[in-house]
């Protein structure tokens, strides 16, 4: 692969001048940790699978800057993530390394004493090495400053009590590979006497109350754990329960999909706005938990400190009292065992402060997030909140009990009992985590093994529907992990995402195939009156002879013939009836006929001069009739 430490080195810093360019601050070492997480998917991975393209770097990070300043929800997963990586590890590896950087800080001082060689006769050059090992004592030990006058002189002084100046003299002599034990067991006696003293009110000058604080300090980090996952329990646990019941699996084809419910305004982005949250928070309440887990092992570990430094201290106060003289092989083992002690007690301290140091820094970024609860309540609505208990343990019906035996792989221990350490994905739901939901499984489901590996599911639906394809799904929550990095150390699943970074597609999505019914339909034989031809016909010859009879018929003449049936003609006779003076009844209501006027003014149209003069109809008819 073409990008190697250098190149990643490059790539991280330019993409931070671009951040800073825009007035946003990212640290490089983070850009790093998302780079690597990023190559693990083969869009950009196979960007420099061979050679370094500056189009192909332009484009990447024109992508990370975009990725970084989005102030997104999974940018914020990954800052949890790099300072759990960066900033804690093992207990015992963060005591060593804290041991290395104490060393690497004393040694340009330890350098000066294992070379530095006065003279026999030069008791000043003596006198200042035996300050330098005394300085060196107390800072290796962590008992005080030097620079205080008073812890120097207590230094100096317990020096003094067991390594003399003619021992030094011997000290000088010796080759260096046998300087530095002497240093060490010189280192343990020394720490040892001034704990005594100490302890006996008679110096101590410097040196904390690490019996006192150690327990202080332990019951107020777990307090301060306590606290911060519970409140962050009950975010999860309505996150949770919002998007339980949307997630569900198409039988026909096996999709994996969120209902979104058609009533409401909801859309798949709101829900994957959750997803991203309750990714968020699940691995903000995994690291409490790492954390507090830590915090309680220290707090045993201390409270046994405490115990076995009273113990040694009172051997010391019975070996030495009422005793002016000790043998030597009798005290000094007390003394360096009493320092073991002391400095197990110093390494839980140390613990504890490194876990108060990250946990406020962890609470930071965790109160930067802002939960849309208006968003949340849409989706809470009608349901009731369920914790991670109530729903691990929620019983199967016996239906479901019988069905589960036509599930090869299903498995459980001898016990009957199956913690989620054994399941693979922290004991999330194999199948909704293929869409993103962070579902715990149902415990009384029990697990489906496969290739060595356990899986849990929240269902035995969801398990049913494993159990007949194992792979796709596995591919299915590494393809969802490849365009959503923040899910990759969440899940634990690094190297199962480096084994299939060569392979471009993981998953061939399967589409629902169309259903086809047969359905009889009843319809009218004859919807319109047909009509039939008598004289159609098919036969195109037949035509061809009609036209020609009709040509024929065309040039011929008729005549008529008088015939025997002539005589049957005869005139045609119709009935009318005559029009009546009266009137009929008919369907509207209308007036009947009135009485016409018997009166006639004559001479009113053609006659000149007052001749005019009114005169009856029957006088008038009788004259016209003369």
């Amino acid at each position: 692969m073409a990008c190697n430490d250098n190149v990643i080195k490059n790539m991280a810093n330019e993409i931070s001048r671009n951040c800073q360019a825009v007035n946003f601050t990212v640290d490089p070492e983070f850009v790093i940790y998302l780079i690597d997480l990023l190559l693990l998917n083969p869009k950009y991975g196979k960007l420099f699978a061979k050679t370094i393209c500056r189009s192909n770097l332009d484009f990447f990070v024109k992508e990370c800057v975009s990725l970084l300043t989005g102030d997104e929800t999974s940018i914020n997963t990954l800052k949890l993530q790099y300072m759990m990586q960066t900033n804690y590890d093992k207990l015992q590896n963060l005591i060593d390394k804290h041991q290395a950087s104490i060393d690497q800080c004393l040694k340009p001082l330890l350098t000066e004493i294992l070379d530095d060689g006065p003279e026999l006769e030069d008791e000043q050059a003596q006198k200042k090495l035996f300050r330098k090992i005394s300085i060196y004592i107390i800072l290796s030990s962590g008992l005080g400053n030097p620079g205080s006058i008073v812890t120097l002189k207590e230094g100096m002084a317990a020096l003094e009590s067991v390594f003399s100046l003619e021992d030094l003299k011997v000290f000088v002599t010796l080759p260096r590979s046998e300087k530095i034990p002497q240093l060490n067991e010189l280192m343990q006696i020394t720490s040892g006497v001034r704990l005594f003293n100490r302890d006996c009110k008679k110096g101590g000058e410097g040196i904390p109350d690490l019996p006192f604080n150690i327990i202080d300090a332990g019951k107020a980090c777990i307090s301060s754990l306590s606290h911060s996952l519970i409140a962050a329990m009950q975010r999860v646990n309505s996150l949770t329960t919002a998007v339980a019941d949307t997630v569900a699996v198409d039988g026909a084809t096996g999709n994996v999909d969120v209902l979104v419910p058609p009533t409401s305004d909801l859309t798949e982005k709101d829900y994957s706005q959750i997803f991203d949250l309750l990714a968020f928070n699940r691995q903000y309440e995994v690291f409490i938990r790492k954390l507090l887990s830590d915090v309680e092992t220290m707090e045993q570990d201390g409270t046994k400190d405490v115990e076995k430094v009273k113990m040694v201290l009172e051997e010391l106060h019975t070996a030495v009292k009422y005793k002016a003289a000790v043998p030597v092989a009798t005290v000094f083992p007390l003394f360096s065992k009493l320092w073991r002690v002391w400095r197990s007690m110093q390494n839980v301290m140390f613990l504890l402060s490194t876990v108060s140091r990250l946990m406020t820094a962890l609470a930071h970024v965790s109160d930067q997030m802002r939960i849309p609860y208006g968003l949340l309540d849409k989706m809470l609505e009608g349901k009731s909140v369920v914790t991670d208990q109530e729903r691990m343990s929620e019983p199967v019906s016996l239906k479901e009990r019988l069905s589960l035996g036509s599930l090869t792989y299903l498995c459980r221990d001898s016990s009957g009992e199956i913690t989620d350490r054994q399941v693979k994905y922290l004991g999330f739901c194999a199948l909704c985590l293929s869409v993103g939901a962070l579902v715990p499984s149902n415990l009384k489901v029990g697990v489906i093994k496969s290739k060595g590996t356990r899986y849990g599911f929240c269902s035995v639906k969801m398990a049913a529907r494993f159990n007949k394809d194992p792979q796709r799904y596995v591919n299915e929550i590494l393809n969802y992990a490849r365009n959503n990095p923040h899910v990759i150390n969440l899940l634990n699943i690094a190297d199962d995402m480096s084994e299939v970074k060569h392979i471009d597609n993981l998953v061939v999505k399967i589409l629902p195939k169309k259903q086809i019914h047969d359905r009889d339909v009843q319809t009218d034989t004859h919807p319109i009156n047909g009509y039939i031809e008598k004289d159609y016909t098919s036969n195109l010859w037949e035509w061809k002879r009609r036209a020609c009879q009709l040509a024929t018929i065309v040039n011929c003449q008729t005549h008529s013939t008088q015939t025997h049936y002539s005589h049957l003609r005869a005139d045609s006779h119709t009935q009318t009836a005559p029009p009546r003076h009266r009137s009929l009844q008919t369907r509207s209501d209308a007036g009947v006929n009135t009485a016409p006027h018997h009166v006639l003014l004559w001479g009113l149209r053609g006659q000149w001069g007052d001749g005019q003069h009114a005169m009856k109809l029957g006088d008038f008819e009788e004259k016209n009739c003369e």
